[in-house]
């Protein structure tokens, strides 16, 4: 029973910080979806926003200066860095409930 709570808890704060973001900061949305696309394809094991970058650049975006706002929002955590500090790593804890959200938003 504590399990099953944990995860709705989970779900509902990837849902919610994903449309929070999408109220506050629209044009950060595809973004996001570059970030649960590196998600989906590392499976759970960290990834580089750098990675995201690239992601993004595919769906037209030339350039962001960090995922700092997705790790504010919760739809991100920052998990460390390397190369010198040069490249972060993060991971998603709630990619469910993220796709839900950017899947009910383009219903909208």
């Amino acid at each position: 029973m504590i399990h099953t709570t944990m995860v709705n808890t989970k779900i509902i704060s990837g849902y919610k910080s994903v449309m929070r973001l999408a109220r506050e900061h629209p044009e950060w949305l595809p973004v996001v979806e570059s970030a649960l696309e590196e998600a989906k394809a590392t499976k759970g094991v960290d990834f580089a926003g750098a990675w995201v970058l690239n992601k993004a650049k595919e769906k037209g975006i030339r350039w962001f200066p960090n995922l700092r706002i997705l790790v504010t929002f919760g739809v991100l955590q920052k998990e460390g860095t390397s190369r010198g500090g040069r490249r972060a790593y993060y991971s998603m804890p709630d990619p469910t409930g993220v796709e839900q959200a950017l899947i009910e938003l383009r219903t909208k």
